[in-house]
């Protein structure tokens, strides 16, 4: 007797009429349209408007620095003080002060960000500090300011540290 499957042409599979690979092809490119139609777009005017705006760190300019160091277990808290002016167009609340402190080589030695505040100064000696979100500095005004290092290294050249303005927040 001979073997036959039942039922018949059953090691052949059915052959489908339905279109698969088009149906794939026709989902994978409504997918990438969907891809792009949700992505986000770019506001040309914003991104030249903030590309041709002036950096708002050279608001700021600084004067007249001087230093107040006070050593404690081998470190050092540093007061810098000095003049501030606003040389923007609107006012400022806050502003990053960088300071590069260097050893007598001239290697830096430590780098520090602080906020900068409002010094009222008389006679050499601060009677106080104000943030500069209670005290904005105006447009064209200029202030003593104060910023406070600390733990600089004890081999620190004593001098006054190079500063500069990192980040300024103006008052819209």
């Amino acid at each position: 007797m001979e073997h036959k499957p039942f039922p018949p042409d059953a090691t052949k599979p059915p052959e489908s009429k339905f279109p698969w690979p088009v149906v794939a092809l026709a989902v994978a490119v409504a997918l990438l349209i969907a891809t792009f139609w949700m992505t986000p777009r770019t506001n040309k005017a914003a991104t030249n408007a903030i590309n041709s705006s002036t950096h708002p760190a050279s608001q700021v300019r600084i004067s007249d620095v001087r230093i107040s160091p006070q050593n404690v277990n081998g470190l050092t808290n540093v007061d810098v003080y000095g003049q501030a002016t606003n040389t923007g167009a609107l006012p400022i609340t806050h502003a990053i002060v960088s300071a590069v402190f260097r050893d007598k080589n001239g290697n830096s030695l430590l780098t520090q960000q602080e906020p900068m505040q409002v010094a009222d100064a008389s006679n050499e000696k601060v009677k106080a500090d104000k943030d500069l979100t209670e005290q904005p500095l105006k447009p064209g005004q200029s202030t003593a300011f104060r910023v406070s290092y600390s733990q600089v290294p004890g081999n620190w050249d004593g001098k006054p540290p190079e500063l500069s303005i990192l980040q300024v927040t103006v008052q819209k």
